[in-house]
């Protein structure tokens, strides 16, 4: 494990002056940290203890619409660990990163969570956290899926080019795109329905979204849906949800009947017939180009 220790800024500060914050830090070592937490790793470890390459210990976290209990997240060279604190104790889960089908970060006004599904009989997990911690969690996920995919194994494809994005998306995918990683391909859309026709139809139109693709993954960011009672567990009309579709596993496209104005593609993922899914909305009049995109994927990844 690297000697560097990483932490938030507001983390230290409430360090210097002995108040407990709810701010997730990272630490350096398994001996650093609860009592707890420190034994249940090492056994879960074993002789793995000494490949461990980042921790993330998380206070009980709780805001509106949303909760998690106090935790570690820890990630060795090939797979993830999660031990969370329970009623009877600290208990573990853990999963290899070639496990991971989706690896989902959304972000809101207060508060951040990261969900890991995995294929196949392996866990999945859910981290709430607070926004402060949000540099923690995106590097725990870049280490994630440059793990997960291996090396990249495509000779000189084209390179998208960035400048018919808007701004908030250039920016966001200048945040969440893996260091290194160069995107091949891009689409975006735009939210159709005037402001308040989800009131008319009692239901959000498809959020504004772009997804592009890396040699490693497939990364779609989207706006959280709007609308009275639509929102998910969580979300908020402002923030962002990234989603990481690791390109080493097989990938299938369906659609669903139109509605409203939108089609919803499903992003089948993994050994077919599939068992993980993905699902996007993205309004009819724009979803060509996207299909045409995320068809492309789905066959370099067969």
């Amino acid at each position: 494990m690297t000697g560097i220790l990483r932490t938030s800024s507001f983390g230290r500060q409430a360090a210097a002056v002995g108040r407990a914050l709810p701010f997730s830090e990272s630490v350096d070592s398994l001996d650093a940290l609860p009592e707890a937490f420190a034994a249940a790793l090492k056994a879960e470890l074993s002789d793995e203890a000494c490949d461990v390459r980042f921790l993330i210990h998380s206070p009980a976290f709780d805001t509106i619409g949303q909760s998690s209990p106090e935790n570690v997240f820890a990630l060795t060279s090939r797979r993830w660990i999660l031990a969370a604190r329970t009623h009877a104790g600290v208990a573990c889960s853990a999963a290899p990163f070639a496990s991971a089908a989706v690896v989902e970060l959304t972000m809101i006004l207060l508060g951040g969570q990261l969900r890991i599904q995995s294929i196949g009989s392996a866990p999945a997990c859910v981290i709430g956290f607070n926004m402060v911690s949000i540099d923690l969690f995106r590097e725990a996920v870049f280490m994630i899926i440059a793990g997960s995919a291996g090396e990249s194994q495509s000779v000189n494809p084209p390179v998208a080019d960035l400048a018919p994005l808007s701004f908030k998306f250039r920016t966001a995918l200048a945040e969440q795109i893996p260091p290194g990683e160069v995107i091949r391909g891009l689409r975006s859309w735009e939210r159709e329905l005037p402001p308040l026709a989800w009131l008319l139809f009692s239901r959000p139109a498809a959020p504004s979204g772009v997804a592009a693709v890396t040699d490693r993954c497939l990364c779609i960011i989207t706006d959280p849906q709007t609308g009275k009672g639509k929102q998910r567990r969580g979300e908020s009309p402002h923030g962002k949800i990234v989603t990481y579709l690791p390109r080493h596993h097989a990938l299938t496209l369906r659609y669903e009947p139109r509605s409203r104005g939108d089609q919803a593609l499903i992003l089948g993922i993994g050994p077919q017939p599939a068992t993980e899914h993905h699902a996007l909305r993205i309004p009819v009049r724009q979803a060509g180009s996207v299909i045409e995109l995320l068809s492309s994927v789905a066959e370099s990844a067969s």
